[in-house]
């Protein structure tokens, strides 16, 4: 029985073949012929139609042999690569000490989406991305050096399932005469399950769980049974966090949109929580390969991550922030806003607060636009737009009347 190799090689000139993200099919290197995926499993003795998904655990088995596995000695991540692939630089860390492993005891992902995205194009978005923010130091665009961006498979962990819902909010509605503020008071129970599907949380140790989060969200319609035929060119990391481990991110998520969903139902003018009950059932978990662009750049003394989403070209990343240019816009606003004020009210107390107020928006704003990476706290993109509600039931308790300009309530 020959030895089934997952070798990418062009049928047409023996070059290597390589997946092109802009073709959606894997083109030779040399000779530029273009292949599907289908076309290309041909070539290598496989299965001309994809196999069915299997349950997350099922080894790599015979595409094994066509594989390397790289140890960084850095930050220890493990990559994975088709043997075509060089890898000469850990894209974490960006350490060149990358040393070839034994590639054994790997899981075989479920799903993949494919990079959208070329190499060129990711440090293009790049070189967009800091150019257009006015508060950069000058000396990190030529202090700070990028040699490579890398595209790298994560590992991703995929939750389907839904969550059951048992709340109870104190609501009421509010009118006002002349003399009073009228409140009506009622209790809104509400039952019922929302469900959610491709909650992601990414399974590696080494990959920044914000950035990760700051890329989303993903097109998880073009998630395609996993294939070889994808990888050329391209680096993946062996999972390193077990689905069992990434539950409470994904159950954070799902739950405070839940809650989120769950208070809306309640159309009062004021709404309160008393008692949520919010209970996470899973139907399915999935392994998935997600693709990303990744950097990595060291200025005085700081390593700076960056990452690009390879299907939908959302890129992220925190920048270091000039403050002496922070300050002085931040004065400028402020003083702009004193100054116009006075010559209109001519007064000097209002006109102070107004400009300490408009100036801590705008340090704030500006601030924020430089640090945009942060850990995702909802789950809307991969939640039923509605709850399925068994109960919603709304009672009348009591009516509170409050003199205007007082404080006695009576019932």
């Amino acid at each position: 029985m020959a030895q089934t190799s997952t070798q990418v090689v062009c049928p047409n000139c023996g070059g290597t073949l390589q997946f092109d993200p802009q073709a959606g099919k894997l083109k030779c290197i040399f000779c530029d012929s273009l292949f599907t995926q289908e076309e290309a499993e041909a070539f290598f003795n496989q299965q001309n139609e994809e196999e069915d998904i299997k349950d997350s655990g099922s080894d790599w088995g015979d595409f094994a042999e066509g594989m390397k596995a790289y140890s960084c000695n850095t930050c220890g991540a493990e990559i994975i690569c088709d043997q075509n692939t060089a890898a000469t630089k850990c894209p974490y860390c960006d350490n060149t000490t990358v040393i070839e492993a034994q590639f054994s005891g790997a899981i075989k992902p479920d799903l993949v989406i494919p990079f959208s995205f070329t190499k060129e194009q990711a440090m293009e978005k790049y070189k967009g991305y800091y150019e257009k923010r006015k508060l950069i130091p000058r000396n990190f665009l030529t202090g700070s050096k990028v040699e490579e961006i890398q595209g790298v498979y994560v590992p991703f962990w995929l939750y389907d399932g839904a969550v059951n819902i048992d709340a109870e909010f104190e609501a009421a509605d509010r009118t006002e005469n002349n003399n009073e503020i009228v409140r009506k008071i009622y209790k809104a129970d509400r039952r019922g399950t929302i469900g959610f599907e491709n909650v992601p949380a990414d399974a590696s140790k080494r990959m920044p769980d914000d950035i990760m989060d700051s890329v989303e969200p993903f097109n998880f319609g073009d998630l395609k049974p996993f294939s070889m035929t994808y990888m050329p060119g391209f680096l993946a990391e062996r999972f390193d966090v077990e689905k069992e481990d990434d539950l409470k991110r994904a159950e954070n998520r799902v739950i405070n949109t839940a809650k989120q969903k769950t208070k809306a139902t309640v159309r009062h003018d004021e709404v309160t929580e008393k008692r949520g009950d919010y209970k996470v059932n899973y139907t399915k978990k999935k392994y998935a390969m997600l693709p990303i662009w990744y950097l990595t750049t060291s200025w005085e003394g700081k390593q700076w991550n960056f990452a690009m989403n390879g299907q939908t070209g959302k890129f992220t990343g925190d920048l270091p922030i000039d403050n002496t240019k922070l300050c002085l816009i931040t004065v400028a606003a402020a003083f702009g806003t004193l100054l116009v004020l006075y010559m209109i009210m001519r007064s000097l107390m209002a006109p102070l607060v107004a400009a300490l107020i408009v100036g801590f928006i705008v340090y704030a704003g500006l601030k924020s636009s430089m640090r945009p990476v942060h850990n995702a706290t909802q789950a809307n993109e991969y939640m039923d737009k509605k709850i399925k509600l068994v109960l919603s039931n709304d009672t009348y308790l009591r009516t509170e009347r409050k003199q205007k300009h007082q404080n006695n309530t009576s019932n």
